[in-house]
């Protein structure tokens, strides 16, 4: 009989900043030797005269500024390392596969620019930058290379114009565009590669319209179009333990799990309270999601199909008081997937156990909508069974970090 996830603890807060600018970014780096590089990103509105930013009925531009703050952070201790003030950010991501080079950070910001920087003894310095396009936020980007080793990686950007762009990063590290198209009628909130193809990118849009692009064409008409969400498109992951699963998310606080196969109808829904600004797989459990649910704080989801995910969220963090918008995982060291028990196992938080979980097998199971039996090995532990979690909130300007225990719970 299938074990249930019944219990979702409550997290532990190590740590809390104020960001004195509005957050709405957080990431982790993913480098090895640099796993405790937490970078921030903040937006602001202002205006040069003193006009309240907040003034709707104001006639006068408001600027928006922003700053890049870098963090040493472990359970111990979170130390400030560098701030860098710049215009608003609206996303960033690092290189997520950069074993080849010092770590690199891509962040979009409002005055329409891509910038690309890079980590040189604990300092960040940008490398280069190009223009998007004038009159826009850059709303999104994503790395095309988090599956696949490539020392030219693309990266791909969403903006307020509903346009994508694709960029190569050449190997002198410059920033090359590559082509540019209409995606959304509205603001193009989100863009994401699919890993394991990474010549397919989907789009997610105010228009409540899920594309799918493939850019070996001209991209003057998208492989598929869903209306499965009934309002804006925000979030959209693909996940790198499994080839045909992305997870997609809206302002409708509906969380959608697609099979890249059978974009017609997705394979599962979860209602989780809040827009889905953010969407994060877990770095090394294909069957873990968290979520920065904006009015509704940060969830951990347990998406694992061979139960019907009878009660998807597993453990929720709402102790900042505003909008929940930027979410990380820590990482910690990589473990060889060759070497992983490829049982299969579901994750449920527990507050207290702090003990390693033992693998033990257990018989797969069949599932109507997809193969699960494609590459099982993502269902291996981590280290620990301690997960710490950067997150930020908007309008109160706070960082947090915080930790929730996971195990296993076995179905027989």
């Amino acid at each position: 009989m299938a074990a249930q996830v019944t219990s979702a603890s409550l997290p532990e807060t190590l740590h809390i900043f104020n960001t004195e600018y509005s957050a709405d970014s957080a990431e982790f780096c993913p480098s090895p030797s640099h796993h405790n590089v937490l970078a921030i990103g903040t937006y602001q509105l202002a205006t040069s005269d003193g006009v309240d930013p907040n003034d709707v009925t104001s006639d006068i531009p408001k600027k928006r500024l922003g700053r890049l703050l870098l963090f040493h952070c472990d359970e111990n201790k979170l130390q400030e390392t560098q701030r860098q003030d710049m215009a608003a950010i609206l996303d960033m991501k690092w290189n997520p596969n950069s074993s080849d080079r010092p770590p690199e950070l891509a962040l979009v910001n409002a005055d329409g620019k891509l910038q690309l920087f890079q980590l040189d003894n604990k300092v960040i310095n940008e490398l280069c930058s190009s223009l998007i396009g004038d009159d826009r936020l850059g709303l999104s980007l994503d790395w095309s290379n988090a599956k696949f080793q490539n020392s030219e990686p693309h990266i791909v950007t969403s903006d307020s114009k509903g346009m994508i762009t694709t960029f190569k990063v050449t190997f002198d590290r410059s920033l090359t565009q590559v082509n540019q198209w209409k995606a959304h009628g509205f603001e193009a909130w989100i863009a994401a590669f699919n890993y394991w193809q990474p010549s397919i990118i989907y789009t997610g849009g105010d228009d409540c319209r899920l594309k799918g692009w493939d850019v070996r064409t001209s991209c003057e008409m998208p492989t598929f179009v869903s209306k499965s969400h009934s309002m804006g498109v925000c979030s959209i992951h693909s996940n790198i333990h499994k080839e045909n699963i992305i997870a997609t998310g809206s302002y409708d606080e509906t969380i959608l799990l697609w099979d890249t196969r059978k974009m017609r109808s997705p394979l599962l829904e979860i209602n989780v309270g809040g827009g889905v600004w953010r969407l994060k797989w877990h770095p090394t459990n294909g069957e873990v999601l968290l979520a920065a649910c904006m009015h509704n704080g940060f969830h951990i989801l347990n998406c694992s199909l061979s139960d019907g995910c009878p009660q998807p969220i597993i453990a929720s963090y709402e102790k900042h008081e505003s909008l929940a918008y930027g979410v990380d995982w820590y990482r910690v060291a990589e473990i060889s997937l060759q070497n992983q028990d490829s049982s299969v196992h579901h994750i449920e938080a527990d507050s207290t156990s702090k003990e390693t979980p033992k693998n033990e097998h257990v018989d797969e199971k069949s599932i109507s909508e997809i193969d699960l039996k494609e590459n099982m090995a993502d269902k291996a532990c981590w280290e620990g069974s301690n997960e710490m979690i950067a997150s930020c909130s908007f309008y109160d300007n706070a960082l947090h970090v915080w930790k929730v225990n996971l195990r296993p719970v076995y179905s027989n």
